[in-house]
């Protein structure tokens, strides 16, 4: 998927998008933080259901106190009755408390009752602030103020009906008090003229089951709504310390994780386009983390790419110059082949093209197998058995060809269990079986001994040839590389046998060295070549006997 097609989301940075996805958590809990509504009426409906046990109460004793002063026929409450209750109701704390004749008119309230001042908590407060404050308690204060404008706006308080708080003398004029006048018990939420919440609860006055009047309780709600926004503003004060924790972690994170693999991105990038050997990458590898060990794999990669760049380079150099030899041959046998006028001559000479194209034919082949040997080892099948079978059977096959020279096995006294590509340790022997015979003279041995050693298989072949001389014991693994008795046809060998076999080898996690053979003396007496590849110890495995 393209950028253009991508989510614009997926196309911001990894650092952004670390810092985005750690904030969102923190700014949806401090969004929530407003959402306190519930907890705001279930506080009020707490506060209402105290007001209804206490209106209840007093409406009772109003009740029954009125049926001493006046006649049931009358239906309203006596001036003898409110001279009564006056006191009591004005010993009520934090509440204004009216009393409703049953035509709605009113008879008491608690505000203008024996000369009393209306409870400050009633009415609305004023909050005496200072003009003395600094700097830090005005910013600090109007935080507090948009914390509290902010949970108005997303919260539903302004749905409550408008209450004026007048001395009004009709019931019409107050929530609930009209349905209370008819026997109900009406409990409300209201907002006065200040924005404040008032709470109130009007409730009838009976006397023998006959509504004598109505009481109306009304109490501040706005130390509520204060505990509320204090409990807001306290929530707040952590949201932003940990949003602002939390963005510093994240941008911490996203400046370890992003920056190294910018880095990272450049130095392989550079390694794309760039012709030098010398890359310089990100010096991270000394990091124990997930990122030294990406970069540590990075300068490894980069390192075996600039080796396969060389040894390609190298391949390619060699290639050209092996083809070259035989395609020089044929040039010089086809250009000296129109001059000549003698059968004989120009038969001998066709012998020569023919012996350069068989060498051509055959340089080609191994080419071929040797530029594809990594590809088809990644592709190739594995499976276990035992390598004391697989040599004893490979040798046994391998002697019918060779009549002039006697193979001989030396298993090892257990079980060999190996996991291999069984064709291609069969290519590994048959190289070193054709190397062995090259040099092998008629009726001698060639020699195949099975053994382990520090959890290693070791198949080692010996032949009784001259040996190798000291100083090719490693060259003779080098491509192209030839040193071969001159006896043998031209074009049979292309040198790079046993360099596809080394490859093979390593493929497999094993090795392939050169060694003489010597006697007691120090004397050489034939040469050797071993086969290394690692035991096979996964109890999944099946083996093959």
């Amino acid at each position: 998927m393209s950028n253009k097609y991508r989510p614009h989301f997926l196309r911001l940075s990894l650092g952004f998008r670390i810092i985005a996805v750690a904030i969102f958590p923190v700014g949806a809990f401090l969004l929530g933080l407003f959402y306190v509504d519930q907890y705001r009426e279930t506080v009020f409906n707490a506060e209402l259901m105290a007001l209804e046990r206490q209106g209840e109460t007093l409406a009772q004793t109003i009740g029954l106190t009125d049926a001493g002063y006046s006649q049931l026929a009358q239906r309203e409450l006596s001036q003898d009755t409110m001279q009564q209750v006056a006191q009591l109701i004005a010993s009520i704390p934090d509440a204004r408390i009216r009393v409703f004749q049953p035509d709605g008119s009113l008879i008491l309230d608690s505000v203008s009752a024996i000369g009393l001042a209306a409870p400050q908590s009633a009415i609305t407060t004023t909050l005496e602030i200072s003009q003395n404050k600094g700097s830090s308690y005005r910013l600090m204060q109007w935080v507090r103020d948009w914390v509290n404008t902010l949970s108005t706006l997303m919260s539903s308080k302004q749905d409550y009906p408008l209450i004026r708080e007048t001395r009004s003398d009709q019931a019409a004029d107050y929530p609930g008090v009209s349905r209370a006048l008819a026997g109900e018990v009406m409990p409300f939420i209201a907002r006065d003229r200040a924005g404040q919440v008032v709470l109130g609860i009007a409730v009838p006055i009976r006397n023998l089951r006959v509504v004598r009047g109505a009481l109306l309780i009304t109490a501040s709600g706005d130390q509520i709504e204060k505990d509320v926004a204090a409990v807001q503003y306290s929530f707040f004060q952590i949201s932003i310390g940990v949003l602002f924790a939390t963005i510093l972690i994240a941008y911490y994170l996203s400046r370890s994780i992003t920056r190294p693999i910018s880095q990272l991105a450049k130095a392989a990038d550079q390694v794309r386009v760039s012709n030098s050997k010398q890359i310089y990458l990100p010096r991270l590898t000394n990091r124990s983390d997930e990122i030294g060990e990406l970069a540590r794999d990075i300068t490894l990669m980069t390192k075996e790419l600039q080796e396969r760049a060389v040894a390609t380079a190298g391949f390619a150099a060699d290639v050209a110059h092996e083809i070259k030899n035989p395609l020089t041959s044929l040039k010089s046998a086809v250009e000296t082949m129109e001059r000549l006028k003698d059968l004989d001559q120009q038969k001998r000479l066709l012998e020569v093209i023919h012996a350069d194209v068989i060498r051509l034919d055959r340089l080609i082949t191994d080419i071929s197998a040797a530029s594809r040997i990594d590809h088809d080892m990644t592709e190739a099948e594995y499976e276990t058995l035992n390598l004391n079978d697989m040599v004893a059977g490979f040798a046994q096959s391998r002697q019918l060809a060779l009549e002039h020279l006697n193979l001989q096995v030396i298993s090892a006294d257990h079980p060999v269990p190996v996991r291999i590509a069984v064709d291609r340790i069969v290519q590994i022997l048959d190289n070193l079986l054709t190397n062995a015979a090259s040099f092998s003279p008629p009726d001698s041995c060639i020699q195949f001994t099975v053994a382990t050693t520090k959890g290693m298989a070791v198949v080692s072949v010996t032949d009784q040839g001259p040996g190798i001389p000291e100083n090719k014991l490693n060259a003779i693994f080098d491509r192209f590389y030839s040193g071969r008795p001159g006896g043998e046809g031209c074009g049979q060998h292309s040198g790079l046998g046993l360099s596809i076999s080394l490859k093979i080898a390593e493929a497999h996690g094993g090795s392939i060295e050169a060694f003489n053979v010597k006697d007691d003396k120090d004397a050489i007496t034939g040469a050797g070549m071993r086969l290394t590849l690692p035991l096979s110890s996964s109890d999944n495995d099946t083996f093959v006997s």
